[in-house]
């Protein structure tokens, strides 16, 4: 669909950053459905639909505050020269060959484990989320555009608090991996209890000795008094 106005310097640049946000949130969209079906562990399931339904509502938002700006919503790499519809469908095979390589992997590795890659990749592509709605938000901010930057903060905090989850999440799974893959011998907890039992038994040796001493002194002193 062509463009409804001529955008100036300031609205072709929003624009232009707004449809990388766009076309960002329209991947993480399909590889976040991907890795639901992955997922067998609740907690984590939950939340992965929660920001789903979140990255939903932001394609949606930026889609909409692009078309104001006299723009059109493009779900793939924006590049000079390429028509749209080429953009997006680079776009969907860049988003469905990250979602084989998932399930392959998933397929070569026990659920933990697959787990925990998802998060990981999950993790990254907040931070990249992030930085591009941060992006946005400072370059609205200094050209007066208050509806984008306020679009772009709001986002921008919800993927933070995704990424404070996932951060979190990360050492939850590696745990999982531990228990999962790792004797109990060979874990710290296991250590630790060695080294606690030695310890009291040093302690129990030491209080014996203590007590042995004490019971001593009066009977040594008995007999230095007797012998003077």
């Amino acid at each position: 669909m062509p463009q409804s106005k001529q955008l100036n310097e300031r609205d072709s640049k929003l624009v232009q950053w707004l449809n990388e946000a766009y076309a960002k949130e329209a991947e993480l969209e399909t590889d976040l459905a991907a890795h639901i079906a992955l997922t067998d562990k609740q907690s984590y399931k939950k939340r992965l639909r929660q920001h789903l339904t979140e990255t939903k509502a932001h394609k949606r938002q930026v889609a909409a505050r692009i078309k104001q700006l006299g723009g059109t919503p493009a779900a793939g790499p924006a590049v000079p020269g390429v028509p749209t519809a080429v953009g997006a469908a680079a776009g969907k095979a860049v988003a469905a060959v990250k979602g084989q390589a998932g399930a392959a992997r998933a397929a070569l590795t026990n659920q933990p484990e697959t787990h925990l890659r998802n998060a990981q990749e999950e993790l990254r592509e907040e931070h990249v989320e992030i930085a591009i709605y941060t992006r946005i938000q400072t370059f609205a901010e200094a050209v007066g555009d208050r509806e984008t930057a306020q679009l772009a903060k709001t986002i921008g905090r919800d993927e933070e608090r995704m990424a404070k989850f996932l951060d979190a999440e990360l050492v939850r799974l590696v745990k999982d991996v531990v228990r999962a893959e790792v004797p109990a011998a060979q874990r710290a907890t296991a250590r630790r209890r060695r080294t606690s039992r030695r310890t009291a038994s040093s302690r129990s040796g030491s209080a014996t000795t203590r007590r042995s001493r004490a019971a001593r002194r009066p009977v040594q002193a008995r007999r230095r008094a007797a012998s003077t």
